[in-house]
C-alpha cells in the first residue's frame, strides 16, 4: 500500500485493482435531478482502510465543477478519511476518485428522503488522472 508518511498518497496498484473491480458492477445510467441542476450517476464507495474491501452502492450527484459530490445511499455510511469512489458516466467511461466523507445523515428534503442516507464526498485526488 502507500507510504505511511503521507496519508493522502493512497494511489497504488491495489487501489486501481479495487477501483476496476468496483466499476465492473456499475450500470450505465444518467439522469438529472428534479430541478435539472445535478447529474445523477450509479456508483460505489469503499473505505480503503477497511481490510475486508467491502463497497456500498451509492447514487452520485454532481453539481457543476464543485470539488465534491453528494452521495446518496440506502444504508448508513461510516465516516472515512481514505475512501474510493467510482461511477460510470456516458458513454461508458468510469470515473475514480480518492476522497473523504463524514458519516452519512438521513435525507431532509421530504418524507421519502428520510429513508436515504446523504453525505458530501470531498475529492482529494482524481485517480483517472494519475
Amino acid at each position: 500500500m502507500a507510504d505511511d508518511t503521507d496519508p493522502f498518497e493512497t494511489f497504488s496498484s491495489e487501489t486501481l485493482r479495487r477501483a476496476e473491480e468496483m466499476c465492473a458492477g456499475l450500470s450505465l445510467n444518467l439522469s438529472l435531478d428534479r430541478r435539472g441542476q445535478s447529474k445523477i450517476f450509479n456508483g460505489a464507495v469503499s473505505d480503503l482502510d477497511d481490510p475486508a474491501g467491502r463497497h456500498v452502492s451509492v447514487t452520485v450527484a454532481e453539481v457543476g465543477d464543485r470539488p465534491w459530490f453528494t452521495l446518496i445511499s440506502d444504508r448508513p455510511l461510516a465516516a472515512s478519511r481514505n475512501a474510493l469512489l467510482v461511477f460510470r458516466v456516458p458513454p461508458g467511461q468510469d470515473r475514480k476518485f480518492i476522497g473523504r466523507h463524514a458519516a452519512s445523515e438521513p435525507g431532509k428534503r421530504g418524507s421519502d428522503d428520510a429513508k436515504r442516507q446523504v453525505v458530501r464526498f470531498e475529492i482529494i485526488r482524481d485517480v483517472g488522472k494519475s
